[in-house]
């Protein structure tokens, strides 16, 4: 989707209004409105926000109307509108490759994961300094390194096993049996609940709501709601279940070297033998839980 650029003011200084204030020319809102081209509604809006957008304070009053000089508010404005060096959503898109409902998505979970706020709001339009963008995205993904890939085929009502929602977050089935009884944040309700012959429980689960928990998730993975121990990393992928797998092929295979043990586990487990190669490295360096 392309976005319009936003309305330039129109005023030009040969456009000179009537009223004057301690000698400068000054113009009343509706004058503004016609001179730029913007509603009178956008122009209360734009009063309204002055502590965020920096609107100048009116001059007076003319006829009980309140005036602004001309010239301030048309340097205001000027200023206002320039997003030359700045990018929306769009452009980020564009730029990053990342998709508008990806970028959405961060955007809404701002109070998980320290969105930082756009430079300027342009009629409605969100506009964000490249490089303080760039240098939040980069350490969001740095913080996201011990999360797993999420499968997103099929149709978000299917139900699904517990098993097979390991399989949706990409970790293994063992990983997770604790979650029913011993939920995570964000870790969602089953639809259903069965007791089997042997007097077992088998929960089915809405994949859509799996979905939305593995975008959600924090690290500790099946740390109990409310648990009050410390969410911090302590060490490269700490809390990521890869980092067990790997501790795992180590002490299977004690003389492999990295490379060959990154190979090893990216044909089990999937994934990139880049990334297991700086799992591994992980383990080697932090071989106990």
């Amino acid at each position: 989707m392309t976005t319009e650029a936003p309305p330039r003011s129109t005023l030009t200084t040969e456009e000179t209004p009537m009223a004057t204030l301690n000698r400068r020319p000054v113009s009343t809102r509706r004058e503004l409105a016609e001179a730029s081209g913007l509603s009178i509604t956008t122009l209360e809006r734009l009063y309204r926000e002055r502590d965020e957008n920096g609107h100048p304070e009116p001059a007076g009053t003319i006829d009980r109307e309140l005036v602004w000089y001309s010239a301030d508010w048309r340097k205001w404005y000027a200023g206002h509108t320039d997003v030359e060096k700045l990018e929306s959503r769009d452009q980020l898109a564009e730029r990053t490759g990342l998709g508008r409902s990806t970028l959405e998505l961060l955007w809404r979970q701002k109070d998980e994961n320290g969105h930082i706020e756009p430079k300027k709001v342009v009629s409605g339009v969100m506009y964000w300094g490249s490089k303080e963008w760039d240098t939040w995205y980069a350490g969001y993904k740095a913080n996201q390194e011990w999360r797993t890939e999420i499968d997103y085929s099929g149709n978000a009502d299917d139900e699904i096993t517990l098993s097979q929602a390991a399989r949706v977050l990409n970790m293994e089935p063992t990983s997770i049996t604790k979650y029913p009884v011993r939920p995570p944040r964000h870790w969602p309700d089953p639809v259903r609940e069965e007791t089997t012959d042997k007097g077992r429980s088998k929960r089915w689960y809405r994949r859509g709501d799996i979905w939305k928990y593995g975008e959600l998730r924090e690290r500790g993975g099946g740390r109990p709601a409310g648990s009050t121990a410390a969410t911090g990393r302590r060490y490269p992928y700490d809390g990521d279940p890869r980092l067990d797998q790997a501790r795992a092929a180590i002490k299977a295979s004690p003389e492999a070297t990295n490379a060959d043990l990154a190979g090893q586990l990216a044909r089990e487990h999937d994934g990139s033998a880049g990334t297991w190669s700086h799992i591994v490295a992980s383990a080697r360096q932090n071989p106990e839980d």
